[in-house]
């Protein structure tokens, strides 16, 4: 093996590492904002109560969006395995994934969704939860 095919080799295994980092932290950080929506919302506290009339649309936003990131990453390990399944039909290809393959483009897509409705979802939480502790 080449020197840079070792290189390519090394950057593919740190690729999916951090790809599954990226996907374990997205569905912590998607439930997490679930628990905690519904913690602020069923919350007899004072504050909570505050907090909820102040930002209940943002709040259930963030709640939507948290859902949204863990159904793309559902979909996002669906479209895999369809993508695999059609790689292992390629033979004659070597069994290389087909790029141009929907599965394929969608596990991608939905890889980048999840990510972005996660994101969303966290500065919401973050931007309101810190406005109004600063302004009680």
């Amino acid at each position: 093996m080449t020197e840079q095919q070792e290189a390519r080799k090394k950057r593919l295994e740190q690729k999916s590492v951090v790809t599954t980092r990226l996907s374990e932290t997205t569905r912590f950080v998607a439930f997490g904002i679930i628990a905690w929506v519904f913690a602020v919302q069923s919350s007899d506290a004072e504050f909570s109560k505050s907090y909820v009339s102040t930002y209940e649309l943002w709040i259930n936003a963030a709640g939507v969006l948290a859902i949204v990131a863990i159904t793309f990453d559902y979909f996002q390990y669906l479209c895999a395995y369809f993508s695999v399944n059609h790689a292992l039909s390629r033979k004659s290809q070597g069994y290389r994934y087909n790029r141009n393959h929907p599965a394929y483009l969608l596990q991608s897509v939905c890889f980048i969704l999840k990510q972005v409705f996660v994101a969303f979802a966290a500065v919401i939480v973050a931007t309101t939860f810190t406005i109004h502790v600063i302004l009680s």
